[in-house]
């Protein structure tokens, strides 16, 4: 136990040179409270509310293939600010990514994983970013910045086609990753999902027109029901000819509007 200790007792620096405070000049010592500590000079501060942020991804796997959907609207705050802002980013003809959340943190991943691709091309070695490879890259990635406390505000959706089968995968800000039929990010995870999944349980039965109905009656619901989703959205496909993308636009109905009034 150390004599005349006192853990209560806040660490003052003590200045000697009296002639440049004035204090107490008769003093010899003089005791000042320093503004901020050397470890309080390097604190590294890190962005913890996103600015400018996506709403849902929607995405699942059909008999041939899977299909993704995500509108296009870039929200500031509450603000539909850019209104032509894609969220869903072709690798190759095999895999697609997709994000939801921090839209300056999505357009990080998307160089790094251009940069990535440019890389093992210029290797000349045969290989490919495959779906299930960029899904282990994105986790590593992802857990890499949360570990440094400085994580990526998004949600991540890799998908496309392995070994001729239907790939699936999410991974969130915090690098957990899963893979899974049915996957949704955002709000869209909790007012879609339930039913949806439903309606899925036989999803491997679901051709490719049938999954797309099915999608755009997903991106019409999310519409209604989410105040930061946008009309305008696009849909991609991936199965084992290749990759395709649809731009489309909700067309909603209003007609229900006058009996909801008075209803909250």
């Amino acid at each position: 136990m150390l004599s005349g200790f006192n853990p209560y007792q806040p660490c003052w620096d003590t200045i000697n040179d009296k002639d440049d405070f004035n204090i107490n000049s008769s003093a010899k010592t003089h005791i000042i409270n320093p503004l901020e500590t050397v470890a309080e000079r390097n604190i590294r501060t890190r962005t913890v509310t996103p600015v400018v942020t996506g709403s849902s991804v929607a995405a699942f796997t059909f008999k041939d293939g899977v299909i993704l959907a995500a509108d296009i609207l870039g929200s500031y705050g509450s603000l539909a600010k850019y209104r032509n802002h894609p969220r869903i980013h072709q690798v190759n003809d095999k895999t697609v990514l997709a994000v939801s959340g921090d839209l300056s943190d999505a357009d990080y991943i998307k160089e790094a994983i251009d940069t990535k691709v440019d890389e093992d091309i210029v290797q000349e070695d045969g290989g490919e970013m495959t779906p299930l490879a960029l899904y282990s890259w994105c986790t590593r990635l992802m857990y890499h910045r949360r570990t440094k406390f400085n994580p990526l505000l998004t949600s991540i959706i890799v998908a496309g086609m392995e070994n001729k089968e239907p790939f699936l995968g999410r991974i969130n800000d915090k690098g957990s990753a899963y893979k899974e039929f049915l996957i949704m990010t955002g709000i869209g995870n909790h007012l879609a999902q339930g039913w949806i999944r439903t309606i899925l349980e036989n999803s491997n039965k679901l051709n490719k027109d049938q999954a797309e109905q099915l999608m755009d009656r997903i991106i019409k619901q999310l519409f209604y029901r989410d105040c930061r989703a946008f009309a305008r959205y696009r849909v991609c496909i991936v199965t084992n000819d290749g990759v395709e993308f649809k731009a489309k636009e909700v067309q909603p109905d209003w007609s229900l509007a006058p009996l909801l009034r008075n209803t909250e």
